[in-house]
């Protein structure tokens, strides 16, 4: 089984992805996008938030529900700190201070059986035997959707780090000045309609990706699989993604959600665009017509699915009566 979804949010005001700092000024992340303004394309920068950035806040996600789900997790990727088993030293945890097998198809069983977030996030060791087990999910940059891209904005915002107002020495108050303790400092801010998609492959969930034979038991993958399907559903609900949501948590929501469920890869149309849901239906219909494929679609706003979480409770609800997870 394939999920597909394509997501639409409105965030006035957010710092999800800064990309460097110089001197007391924070900026936010900028790519090239084509729009197309009087039958002339174009090239503005606009704002975005990195694929890198929406993968970590799953993954984070799903180190909890694997945890919930009793599946193993590494210790570092249960704390947030997915250097994944890229070399023997962050490999040696999953084989318990066993000698590292030699073998690439008994390095990937040891390092999937113990990680579920490796599993289903992939990793690259990169030892004498080298090991690439590719990502079971797929998620792209969230960009400004083509009709708001040209509005969409950054702007510095100022703010102040305050400076001691008095110091008690004794019985007396003596006043504190200095230029290091009264900081000034910018942090750019972005505000658009963002869109991005995710793309996630049970299918490859305890699965080798080498002999393409299961690693664990049709249980086990099951409860990943939930724990995969939950975290997705928690980082849309949530909006725990990104950078700086102590201090920048956006202000607005999802707008747009379409997923797609089909036997095969199949990809939503992009929801940068505009009438991306029934796009995705157009497709989905000539998909069943023309090589006889099963797929279930759901769309917020429609059929009754009101909220988000009414989505993903329907897709919960089709991959439970398959007996997927």
């Amino acid at each position: 089984m394939f999920v597909s979804a394509g997501v639409r949010f409105e965030a006035n005001v957010e710092a999800l992805n800064m990309v460097e700092t110089a001197g007391n000024y924070s900026k936010h992340r900028r790519v090239p996008y084509i729009v197309e303004d009087r039958d002339i394309m174009k090239i503005i920068y606009v704002p975005a938030v990195s694929g890198e950035s929406l993968a970590h806040a799953f993954q984070e996600l799903l180190a909890e529900e694997a945890l919930v789900e009793k599946q193993k997790v590494c210790s570092k990727c249960a704390r947030g700190e997915f250097l994944k088993s890229m070399d023997d030293r962050n490999a040696a945890e999953k084989f318990e201070g066993r000698k590292l097998p030699t073998v690439a198809e008994e390095l990937e069983e040891g390092i999937v059986k113990n990680c579920t977030v490796e599993d289903v996030g992939g990793f690259l060791y990169a030892g004498k035997v080298p090991v690439k087990r590719t990502s079971a999910f797929q998620v792209s940059y969230a960009l400004p959707i083509k009709k708001m891209a040209i509005y969409s904005t950054v702007e510095p915002q100022l703010h102040a780090r305050h400076a001691i107002i008095s110091q008690a020495e004794g019985k007396s108050e003596k006043k504190t000045e200095g230029a290091e303790e009264q900081m000034l400092y910018y942090v750019e801010t972005g505000t658009a309609i963002y869109a991005f998609t995710f793309n996630l492959d049970l299918k490859a969930i305890g699965m080798s990706a080498i002999s393409g034979k299961p690693i664990i038991s049709a249980d086990e993958v099951k409860a990943r699989r939930r724990a995969a399907i939950r975290s997705l559903a928690r980082m849309l609900s949530s909006s725990q993604f990104g950078a700086k949501l102590s201090r920048f948590l956006p202000l607005g929501g999802i707008r747009s959600l379409a997923i797609s469920v089909t036997e095969k890869p199949f990809t939503v149309t992009s929801p940068i665009y505009e009438e991306f849901e029934d796009n995705t239906m157009k497709r989905l219909e000539k998909l069943a017509r023309e090589f006889n494929e099963e797929y279930q679609y759901y769309v917020l706003g429609r059929d009754g699915l009101e909220t988000p979480e009414h989505v993903i409770a329907q897709l919960i609800q089709y991959l439970k009566s398959r007996t997927i997870i």
